[in-house]
């Protein structure tokens, strides 16, 4: 009897220290090689396990599709068809009472893939092509584009190009790095001492209008994100207009959805104009990478847009008609501030909304940032 109470305790002693050694292992894991908690980590293999279970091709209630291709959603499947939903709202909830951050998926469930999209070169040299002014077509038969003064007004400072999008003219940007010195292949390491501020909880979906916090801070003005999203940020229900127009849904709701860069420019610039401001917001969008890496190196930091998660491919949900158009939207689009870089690790440095100040991979954050059409802006 004695013999088999001393098994017992040494069996017990044994399993408590391998399961001690195991979440040690965990949280160095978690901390150090997937950057985030171990709750939040659970809460992740949760919810990819619900997914298998639910099936890879259901797509969430947020990702709307016509009703010609109706799928099921994962809200309208029953709890008892998923053994794993209760664990992770539990997970969710607790997570929440602690004030940790769920980084939850913006309408992630896919319906097409983004096949075939390879990472661009660590550095590329050659430079981005000016964009055509149509005020200078308007005025003059010469076809060379117009360039735009630092400090001109926002209306004179940008030009729609053939997507729609308003964009400053590129050449400023080439000219304003060439005067400063600034080469494309650069080295070392900069990061600027920009203020990290979360999305969460109050901003749910505000990822973008968190973003412009920051820069708008970096700045010098002393606003808040909820200040920006309630009374400068320009609202239109999902599907109803462009989200290059106006962000989808409201920042403050779970089941919104975003904006491009217009909308942010535009925001931004009806900020600085209430503050009775000299600068402007300038949309970059079409600029290299490293392009804006040269912007950051002369002290701005650029709001650019990427994904949420730098290991997952963006692809596009599809499912409103707008004026004709099949209008598809970027699931896991997401929008940081990039504040510097690290060519010692091909690295850059980002106030992620999500995850405070991190590093990503320059190749990975670089396809994500073409694949959303290259957007970026930057105040001066």
């Amino acid at each position: 009897m004695e013999t088999k109470r001393k098994f017992i305790m040494r069996f017990g002693i044994t399993v408590c220290l391998l399961a001690i050694l195991f979440l040690e292992g965990l949280f160095l894991y978690c901390r150090y090689v997937k950057h985030t908690s171990i709750s939040q980590y659970a809460v992740e293999k949760l919810q990819l396990a619900q997914k298998w279970i639910s099936h890879s091709g259901a797509q969430t209630a947020n990702a709307k599709t016509p009703a010609s291709r109706e799928l099921p959603t994962v809200k309208s499947i029953t709890p008892n068809a998923l053994p794993f939903q209760t664990a992770a709202d539990f997970l969710q909830e607790m997570i929440r009472e602690k004030e940790f951050r769920i980084p939850e998926k913006r309408h992630a469930a896919p319906v097409s893939s983004n096949s075939g999209t390879e990472a661009d070169p660590a550095y590329p040299t050659e430079e981005t092509p000016p964009k055509e002014d149509p005020e200078a077509a308007t005025a003059s038969p010469s076809p060379k584009p117009k360039k735009t003064k630092a400090k001109a007004a926002p209306a004179e400072a940008m030009a729609a190009d053939s997507t729609g999008l308003d964009v400053t003219n590129i050449h400023e940007l080439v000219e304003r790095q060439a005067a400063a010195g600034i080469k494309p292949n650069m080295e070392g390491r900069i990061q600027l001492e920009a203020e990290s501020i979360l999305q969460y909880p109050e901003l749910p979906t505000g990822c973008e209008v968190t973003s412009l916090t920051m820069a708008l801070r970096f700045a010098g003005y002393d606003v808040s994100k909820e200040e920006l999203a309630d009374q400068f940020l320009d609202k239109a229900a999902p599907g109803t207009v462009s989200y290059k127009t106006a962000f989808w849904g409201d920042p403050r709701q779970a089941d919104s959805f975003g904006c491009y860069a217009p909308v942010i420019v535009k925001a931004a610039n009806k900020y600085l104009a209430n503050q009775k401001s000299e600068k402007t917001a300038y949309n970059l969008t079409g600029a290299s990478l490293d392009d804006l890496l040269a912007e950051v190196r002369m002290g701005y930091p650029v709001i650019v847009w990427g994904s949420m998660y730098i290991d997952e491919e963006i692809v596009f949900s599809y499912g409103w008609d707008i004026e004709g158009e099949t209008v598809t939207w970027p699931s896991n689009e997401h929008c940081m501030l990039l504040i510097g870089f690290d060519t010692a690790n091909n690295s850059v440095i980002v106030c992620d909304p999500l995850s405070g100040i991190v590093s990503y991979d320059k190749n990975a954050f670089q396809r994500h940032y073409d694949t959303l059409e290259k957007q970026a802006i930057v105040i001066y």
